[in-house]
This record gives structure tokens, sequence and C-alpha cells, in this order.
């Protein structure tokens, strides 16, 4: 077996030259991804249009005020599960905060701050931010599913000092809130 002794060191490439292939298209063709409008899309930072951006956050913040409002003043009104008041204000104070970093991500992102070095990094940690949130609220969705439905057969509206006793608006309410949510979440999961 005989080897052939090669000096490396003598090989020299030019890098700046580009064979040309006259009369013949590429066959290699790059696609790139851009993660970043990705990120922003699924964080859904990436408005279309203002306007509907506006009536979209008016509903959001009227939804999400009306939820607090209702876990706060019935902290107590439900012994047989005390927990249902706590989930609707952490949902409400979830949901506030992440309207709160979308909002304004998408004003940096649409007034095109966020080619500066600081809106950029902004803009995308808000997107993570809103990501979590959002995985968060698809958890204590869940959550609330089991502590709700949980006493759905059991539950009286009447007889106060019962302990099966929660009160019937706050109860129904809850109901309603998480069938919305279950509707939003399968709805936007579309989207993707």
């Amino acid at each position: 077996m005989t080897t052939t002794g090669i000096d490396l060191r003598s090989i020299s490439v030019n890098l700046r030259s580009r064979p040309t292939n006259e009369g013949q298209p590429s066959t290699i063709e790059l696609e790139t991804t851009d993660y970043s409008e990705l990120l922003r899309k699924f964080a859904g930072i990436n408005t279309i249009s203002l306007s509907c951006s506006i009536i979209c956050i008016i509903f959001d913040l009227i939804f999400t005020f009306i939820i607090l409002g209702m876990g706060a003043s019935n902290h107590s009104s439900c012994p047989m599960e005390p927990r249902i008041p706590v989930y609707l204000i952490v949902y409400g104070c979830i949901n506030l905060i992440s309207l709160c970093f979308s909002v304004s991500a998408s004003i940096i992102h649409k007034c095109r701050k966020d080619e500066i070095m600081c809106g950029f990094y902004f803009v995308h940690g808000s997107a993570i931010i809103i990501i979590i949130l959002q995985l968060f609220s698809f958890i204590w969705l869940i959550i609330g599913s089991i502590w709700v439905f949980r006493i759905f057969n059991d539950v009286q509206y009447t007889q106060i000092n019962q302990p099966t006793y929660c009160q019937g608006s706050i109860y129904q309410f809850t109901i309603v809130i998480i069938i919305l949510h279950k509707l939003m979440t399968n709805s936007y999961c579309s989207i993707f």
C-alpha cells in the first residue's frame, strides 16, 4: 500500500472567484425562514389593521375587567369550591399582562422602532413572554375546568348554609368563561 504525501500548505483556494455555469440555472437554491416574523406572528404581534386591532383591544379589555370584577367581588361566594373565584382572578390578571405586552410590542413594531437593537430585543422578548403566558393560560384553563366541572353534578344554588352551595352567577359565569376560553384556544391553534 503506497501513500502519496500531499503538502496541505501548498494548496490555495481563491474564495473570491465563482465558477460560472453559462445558460444553466443553479441547482441549489437556499430557502430561508424569518424566525423573527414567525415568532411575532405566533405571539400575535404582527398587526394587519390598526382599526381592527383597536377594536379587539377594547373588547379584550372590557372582557378582562368583567372577569376580574366577577372574581374579586365574589371571592367567598362559592364554599363548595373556593378556588373558582381565584381561577377568574388569575385568568384575568394573566390576560391583562399579556394584553399589555402585546399592545406595547405591537406599537413598537408598527412604528418600525424594532429595527434598532433595543426595540428588537423588547419586541422579541415580549413575544417570548406572551407565548409563555399563553402556555400558562392553557394550563390554567385545564386546572379551572377540573375545579368547575368536578362539582357540576353536586353544586346547588339555593341553600347558602350547605357545603354544596355555590352562588349561581359566579359558577355559571365561570362555565361560560371556560367554554369561551376553550373556543378561543381552539380557533387560535387552528390559525397555525
